[in-house]
């Protein structure tokens, strides 16, 4: 498998956005130019938030537990599991406030940083220019910006929510909503448990997926998924960085994908690392608007705004 700097955009990809039929998944990797930290980072703060916090006379945990359950974390690489323990002890001491504080920060969630006009935006504008239906597991607000509220849906995802182009679909809800989180085991098997949402689950695998920002050990949240759906030949891409050296490893894990019916498309990371995927992206974007109907789209757009301002 070839990694190029630049691959080749699927023309399966390109059609569905000409169309109006593509969904684009966001995933953690889009937002950590934005200040947010991966999952396991967010672990380890938790663990580090409960060491730091004084139960009725003594720390919630002491050092010796702190290094216990980074080294679970570490060895495991289940960042899901030590949250949900984070979570529980600080709930049964009764500073459930101390999650929803430390996801905030970890989230780079200060509002004067959450700003539509940040630079760092630009790759969430390029991708907003395809036409597509957005659909995020993140729960930072930075991708928020870009879409006017009522068109970002939080929660109550059922067969009968409508999917739209240019909406934004935030499956496990956002941190300015904190009953609408999905961060805990038992938020995990009560949300995949739910009939309602695996059929709004399986509206969206209908259509052309394309897998931005994901790593590896998010893809867990597919196996979820398609415990519940059909998957299809030839709908589902995944955009993944690799060094060149690496197209042994790539073929090991298509075969990975190949049992969820994913294409695996990897770009290169030997000159900017993770950079360079807004560069694939910005590319793509640029191809599908020049060779397509999508930029016309957007014309037509802009002139119903400048005809109905208000």
């Amino acid at each position: 498998m070839n990694i190029l700097e630049i691959p080749e955009l699927p023309p399966q990809i390109k059609r569905a956005a000409e169309i109006g039929e593509l969904v684009i998944f966001i995933g953690a990797g889009m937002s950590y130019e934005l200040g947010c930290v991966d999952w396991m980072t967010l672990a380890k703060n938790l663990i580090r938030k409960c060491e730091n916090t004084l139960g009725s006379d003594e720390p919630l945990l002491n050092n010796f537990e702190a290094i216990q359950l980074i080294n679970m974390l570490e060895q495991s690489g289940n960042s899901k599991k030590v949250i949900t323990i984070c979570n529980g002890i600080l709930s049964q001491s009764g500073n459930d406030a101390l999650f929803l504080e430390e996801m905030r920060e970890s989230l780079n969630d200060a509002n004067d940083k959450v700003l539509a006009n940040n630079p760092k935006l630009k790759t969430y504008r390029d991708l907003f220019n395809l036409n597509g239906i957005f659909v995020t597991t993140n729960a930072d607000r930075h991708i928020d910006q870009i879409f006017t509220p009522q068109n970002i849906i939080k929660k109550d995802f059922t067969r009968s929510t409508a999917l739209v182009n240019k909406n934004l679909y935030k499956i496990h809800g956002s941190i300015d909503e904190p009953d609408s989180l999905i961060f805990t085991v038992e938020q995990y098997f009560t949300r995949y448990k739910d009939k309602e949402f695996i059929e709004f689950l399986k509206s969206l695998f209908t259509k052309t997926v394309l897998f931005a920002g994901y790593g590896l050990g998010e893809f867990e949240l597919l196996e979820y998924m398609y415990k519940n759906i059909t998957p299809s030949e030839d709908r589902y891409f995944y955009l993944g960085g690799y060094y060149t050296h690496e197209k042994r490893l790539c073929d090991f894990e298509q075969m990975y994908f190949d049992q969820m019916k994913v294409k695996l498309i990897p770009y290169s990371k030997d000159k900017k690392g993770f950079q360079q995927l807004p560069i694939v992206i910005e590319e793509w974007v640029k191809q599908i608007q020049t060779t397509t109907n999508v930029l016309q789209n957007n014309f037509d757009e802009i002139d119903e705004v400048l005809r109905n301002p208000f």
